[in-house]
């Protein structure tokens, strides 16, 4: 027993020694914060500050070293707490971590282990807790604040016991303890505030209103606390009406301004008076307008005679629209006194007319706002008026009416009254709706004249404007359907004077220029519009543009604009399935035309271009690996062949239309057919280039044409093994007169070319099964003729 006490008493000391050596680390702790400005190192600092305090324990002992540590504990708390404040004030601590580390130096000040009557020490922990919850409401964390202000009621409960225990030692006078009394309750008061602050904000309403009560049975006590409590519970009305918490929010207003009435007289302002009761009328309004009608006809009521303010009289007005049996004079008699009040905003006066407009009181709405246009006359924001005005105007297809005011607003603002830039802008879209509007109905003629009084308000300095140009190109439009081109022209000049780049403008100019029948110019408003992609504009725009003046030249029958238009398209489209489309129309129209507009030579040029670019293209479009490329490419051979067979005499137009089949049968896929029909093709291009070689009369010209025969020879003979080695058919190709051809080819070629390998060709030839003797006597007579 004697050896277990003993080492009961060693552990008791060498738990004291800890707690010192602990203290002393929060104390090192507490003056390298005091140091720190950065907000960061502040933070760590709480972290190891908060690592600390968890290992302090065991000071309830009546020990020396626990009353030392208990001692220091307390002056670190006050330390810490003043850190807190002096750093707070200095804008080095954000609302987080003022919290945090008030939390820590209160959690100090309850692990010390003072004596437990001391009222210095309970009033101190008070005023901590009290303000360490406050702090956790300000950063958004109302649980953290539960804590510090539970502790803070406790200490509070134990000073209310001292006081009646004092008393009844007759420590305490009744006045002593009166005033005590009204000291616990002020920090009580408080504390049951900020309690209810929090369970407001975790929407615990009814734990809320409790507190709130048992603030409002100390006000007896507490007659200059009444205002507060009353602003309290309205910031509890709003912030619940804020959240669509409407029958909490009601609750808490009513609360607001039974409190302020006071009792004797009023503790709140009748101006705030009313500000409460209109709020209230709304959150009776949003939380069942049917049937809490009459309740918030009666708290705008009385929020009027509170205080007559213009939001009181429009909500009055809003509250008599929703129901459908109130008579037209009251309603008439609440407008009228909401648009003459003199503290009356034209904001407000304009959501008074919309609320008249949204509820189909149409009439009423155009006569308020006829009476806003006279009583806001010298205002600046007059056009406000006017806007809203012509709203309703054109809403209600009051045409005349509204034309009579856009001019009116039009000569005001060239003379006296100029409108602001946002409101004129607002009257642009007004009008040009309308236009729109009018343009669909195929009514230009209207269309045109609400782009004309657009046109009317835009200054001088607007002239370089893009909706200047955008204006301008409409109102060309409109001309062009009322067939006045001179006009339309005109218009569509002055849209390019104000956006020269604008490919939409040479639109506008091409389509007239066509219309005219002057195809010269719709082709140079076609060059131009493509110019108009290098300078930045959007590819799909000058496309689309492109596309759409293609297909009006169809429709008008110009040939010659039709082709521009597509030969642009395939210049400036990257789109490859659209070009591909774009060059078998021009090639259909080239087909078709050439014969009657242009040489055969030239038409087929043409067409052979044509076909280089739709190659190309297709070879990108084989890349992605998209489908459709069989299709093209077997529509683009099909037209190589046929005007291969159709250049009679032209040789070399034949070869490169036949070297063109050869190249778009390569991208097909390789069955038998398109395999034979290579062969076909590489070896009409090899007859056409000899025969261009016997034509030439230029050496080198000839020479070039012989050496590709050469090559067309090699191609078609690689073709040839290629349906030898196919397993795809058993066709018997022993009577096949190919490979004879093409060595009477290779040796013609060779013969003129002079090369020396000619006995070798003879021997092949009369290998084969398919030659006979006039072979050889061909052969014979192209080496004589050597």
């Amino acid at each position: 027993m004697i050896s277990s006490g003993k080492f009961k008493f060693n552990a008791m000391k060498d738990s004291e020694s800890e707690v010192l050596t602990t203290v002393a680390q929060i104390q090192a702790v507490i003056k390298a914060l005091e140091k720190d400005k950065d907000e960061d190192k502040a933070a760590r600092r709480a972290e190891k500050l908060s690592e600390l305090l968890d290992k302090v324990s065991g000071l309830d002992g009546d020990s020396d070293k626990n009353r030392e540590a208990s001692a220091e504990l307390q002056n670190c708390a006050v330390n810490l707490w003043n850190i807190a404040v002096a750093k707070r004030a200095g804008g080095h601590l954000g609302s987080g971590l003022n919290a945090r580390v008030r939390h820590l130096a209160c959690q100090l000040a309850f692990k010390a282990n003072p004596l437990e009557g001391s009222e210095v020490v309970l009033r101190r922990r008070v005023m901590m807790a009290s303000k360490t919850g406050r702090a956790w409401l300000d950063c958004g964390n109302p649980s953290m604040a539960d804590n510090s202000l539970s502790l803070a009621s406790e200490c509070l409960e134990k000073l209310t016991k001292n006081v009646l225990l004092s008393v009844a030692d007759g420590k305490l006078s009744e006045d002593d303890k009166e005033k005590q009394k009204t000291e616990i309750e002020k920090d009580m008061f408080k504390v049951f505030c900020y309690q209810a602050e929090s369970s407001v904000a975790q929407e615990q309403h009814d734990v809320a209103m409790r507190l709130a009560q048992r603030c409002k049975e100390m006000l007896a006590r507490l007659p200059k606390e009444t205002t507060f409590l009353a602003m309290l519970c309205y910031n509890f009305g709003v912030e619940t009406y804020q959240k669509q918490k409407y029958e909490e929010a009601v609750a808490w207003l009513r609360e607001s301004f039974e409190l302020g009435k006071g009792s004797g007289q009023p503790a709140t302002s009748s101006k705030n008076q009313a500000r409460t009761l209109r709020l209230l009328a709304s959150a009776y309004l949003e939380w069942d307008s049917k049937q809490h009608w009459q309740k918030a006809l009666n708290a705008v009521g009385l929020a009027n005679s509170e205080h007559s303010h213009p939001a009181g009289l429009h909500l009055k007005v809003h509250i008599l629209l929703v129901s459908d049996t109130v008579e037209d004079s009251r309603l008439v008699a609440a407008v009228t006194d909401c648009l003459h009040h003199p503290e009356l905003t034209v904001e407000l006066a304009l959501n008074t007319i919309k609320l008249l407009v949204e509820h189909k009181r149409t009439q009423l709405a155009l006569d308020g706002v006829k009476q806003l246009t006279q009583q806001f006359q010298a205002s600046p924001e007059l056009g406000k008026v006017h806007l809203l005005h012509l709203r309703v105007l054109l809403d209600n297809s009051l045409l005349q009416g509204a034309k009579a005011l856009v001019e009116d607003c039009i000569t005001g603002h060239n003379t006296t009254q100029p409108l602001d830039t946002t409101t004129r802008k607002r009257f642009h879209l007004l009008l040009w709706e309308q236009a729109a509007q009018a343009y669909e109905a195929n009514d230009h003629e209207e269309a045109l004249g609400w782009y004309n009084y657009s046109r009317n308000l835009f200054s001088s300095s607007d002239r370089q404007d893009n909706n200047m140009a955008k204006l301008e190109r409409n109102r060309s439009a409109c001309y062009l359907h009322l067939k006045q081109y001179d006009k339309a022209l005109e218009a569509a000049r002055q849209a390019e004077t104000c956006d020269p780049t604008s490919p939409h403008t040479q639109y506008a100019l091409f389509k007239i220029a066509l219309l005219q029948g002057n195809s010269d110019a719709a082709i140079e408003a076609i060059e131009r519009m493509g110019a108009a992609d290098e300078k930045g504009e959007e590819d799909s725009t000058v496309e689309g543009l492109v596309c759409l003046a293609a297909q009006l030249a169809f429709e008008e029958s110009n040939r010659d604009v039709a082709i521009r238009a597509l030969e642009r398209l395939v210049q400036q489209s990257h789109n490859i399935q659209q070009v591909l489309t774009a060059i078998r129309c021009l090639t259909r129209l080239r087909l078709t035309f050439s014969a009657a507009s242009e040489g055969q030579r030239s038409g087929n040029d043409i067409i052979l271009s044509y076909l280089e670019k739709a190659h190309s293209k297709l070879q990108e479009l084989k890349g992605t690996k998209e489908d459709g490329v069989v299709n093209e490419a077997t529509w683009f051979m099909k037209i190589a062949w046929n005007l291969g067979l159709k250049c009679g005499d032209d040789s070399n137009m034949m070869h490169q239309f036949f070297d063109m089949c050869f190249k778009f049968s390569s991208l097909c896929p390789e069955d038998m057919a398109n395999l034979v029909r290579k062969k076909t093709c590489a070896l009409m291009a090899a007859a056409a280039c000899l025969q261009s070689a016997r034509n030439a009369s230029d050496p080198d010209e000839k020479m070039k044409m012989l050496k590709k025969a050469i090559l067309h020879v090699d191609t078609c003979r690689e073709t040839c093994r290629e349906i030898s080695n196919s397993k795809i058919t058993d066709t018997d190709c022993s009577g096949d007169s190919t490979p004879v051809l093409l060595c009477l080819y290779e040796f013609e070629a060779k013969a003129q070319l002079g090369e020396p390998d000619l006995a070798l060709l003879v021997d092949r030839v009369m290998g084969m099964p398919q030659a006979d003797a006039k072979t050889l006597e061909t052969m014979a007579g192209e080496g004589h003729v050597v």
